[in-house]
């Protein structure tokens, strides 16, 4: 589904931001990338991703060399240099509030930020202390900004962290919490757009559960301009509530699964300008051997 709302706005005044779903380099991704290259798998989407001012995907895998075993059932690892192929492709932001952030426990979470931001890359929905939780990023260019939050609220197995001095954490929160955050900001900066982009549902659900409703409807009430989700892996359904466009879910980005409607996903483009939000755009996803890429019906 392909959809566009817009009103007028040019480039030299309009802040572009990309929204992709999730990222995986493990698994079946670590077998294709040992074949073809890390590069191979953004081949046929960094040129629109370096189109837009940012772009913010969902990092679902620590990327660390160190090896731990944590008790959960399925957990991921990634080699560094992913990192640099991401930057190379378009990828300024990665979102860390997810449930496999911690797949390499607290030293893992660590090296993941250090090594993004080594590489160019800003970690969101990471914090080492409690009172920066919950504030958001702000992206800014050609004189506008916007705030992006970044938040997970699906249990993560086995593993809670709050953060202090010497302890890092995702934002792993409620959405009453999550909204009170986004109120308190939107009352001090009425003028900067809010997206909220959330870790949230039941994986493989065709359309949003009652909760993730619910939860949008508060976020909207606290001051939202955008929400758009992730966990899924499929694609979910889109609404606006009053003004506030929804993306349920956008579905995967980089991933290795096999299921036709897991290879189905959305690429979300927000623009932005001094008044607000511009206009939005879902542009269709296909993704073939762990390979995203526009719809050829886009092209």
């Amino acid at each position: 589904m392909f959809l566009l709302v817009s009103v007028s706005a040019t480039a030299a005044d309009t802040l572009t931001v990309l929204f992709g779903g999730d990222v995986l380099f493990d698994r079946g991704v670590r077998t294709v990338v040992e074949e073809h290259g890390y590069d191979y798998v953004f081949g046929d989407i960094a040129s629109t991703l370096h189109k837009a001012d940012a772009a913010v995907i969902n990092l679902e895998c620590p990327l660390t060399m160190r090896r731990r075993r944590v008790n959960k059932k399925y957990i991921f690892r990634a080699d560094t240099i992913a990192a640099a192929t991401m930057r190379r492709a378009g990828i300024t932001h990665a979102a860390m509030a997810n449930n496999h952030s911690m797949d390499q426990g607290l030293l893992g979470l660590s090296d993941t930020r250090e090594c993004l931001r080594r590489n160019g890359i800003t970690p969101i929905g990471y914090a080492t202390n409690s009172d920066s939780l919950l504030l958001p990023t702000i992206i800014s260019a050609h004189g506008v900004d916007v705030a992006v939050f970044n938040a997970v609220t699906v249990p993560i197995e086995n593993w809670f962290t709050t953060p202090s001095d010497d302890k890092p954490a995702i934002c792993y929160t409620s959405i009453d919490k999550l909204a009170a955050a986004v109120g308190r900001y939107h009352a001090a900066h009425p003028a900067v757009p809010v997206v909220v982009f959330i870790h949230w549902g039941q994986e493989f659900r065709d359309s949003p559960t009652l909760q993730q409703r619910l939860a949008a409807a508060a976020l909207t009430r606290a001051g939202t301009t955008a929400i758009i989700g992730q966990h899924p892996h499929v694609l979910q359904t889109h609404e606006v509530m009053g003004t506030t466009p929804v993306w349920y879910s956008i579905g995967n980005f980089v991933f290795d699964q096999h299921p036709e409607k897991c290879n189905k996903a959305q690429l979300i483009m927000l623009r932005f300008t001094a008044e607000g939000l511009a206009d939005y755009t879902a542009l269709p996803i296909d993704i073939v051997n762990c390979r995203p890429r526009v719809s050829r019906s886009q092209d």
